[in-house]
């Protein structure tokens, strides 16, 4: 059974309008990426129980935390980044969502991909270490211009780090976005892993 969900900061920055917007077209999950122009792990402990309590009483969960992790360059400094990871990790247990959307580091214009690949395998290997015995899953998103932006690199990092809390998303649009066709390329390399 699939489940029914997006990103309702696609509808409107304001929380009431993107309820009321899933409410009319019968949708009872989002995927929280951010409200009132701010990203999730961005918003304050009263926003996030404002946020909190506005969905549960509309009857609306929270499919993942849709994070920035990973969404910046691969030569930037990850320590901050590691600790803001915490964040999302605190806001998956406080919406009672196991999913915890990542990326794979932004690629230097240019450059080849495979330079970058012990950094960004280090990287993500620290990311599941954090969030082992948290009870919940990372999922990697193929966004453009990261490491796992095609399906070779994607499986690359999944078979690496070859844990049960790493899965993929399968986010068809942008791979065609890198120049693939993702049901014919890649789906099958990356079906077992979707979550």
């Amino acid at each position: 059974m699939w489940t029914l969900t997006g990103f309702a900061d696609e509808i409107s920055p304001d929380l009431d309008e993107q309820v009321e917007t899933l409410r009319a077209e019968n949708m009872r999950w989002l995927e929280l990426r951010g409200v009132w122009d701010t990203n999730v792990l961005d918003l304050t402990d009263e926003q996030v129980e404002r946020t909190r309590q506005t969905l549960a009483e509309a009857g609306i969960g929270v499919s993942s935390i849709g994070s920035p992790i990973g969404k910046i360059g691969i030569e930037d400094d990850f320590a901050p980044h590691l600790e803001r990871f915490h964040r999302a990790i605190e806001l998956a247990h406080r919406f009672e969502t196991p999913f915890i959307r990542i990326f794979s580091f932004f690629i230097p214009e240019g450059d080849d991909p495979a330079r970058h690949r012990d950094a960004v395998i280090d990287r993500l290997g620290q990311l599941v270490a954090a969030a082992e015995g948290q009870n919940v899953t990372l999922l990697h998103e193929n966004e453009r211009h990261i490491y796992g932006d095609v399906p070779d690199r994607c499986v690359d990092i999944l078979q690496a780090i070859d844990s049960p809390i790493f899965r993929a998303v399968w986010d068809p649009a942008n791979f065609v976005l890198c120049g693939v066709q993702p049901h014919a390329e890649g789906y099958e390399q990356l079906r077992q892993y979707i979550a």
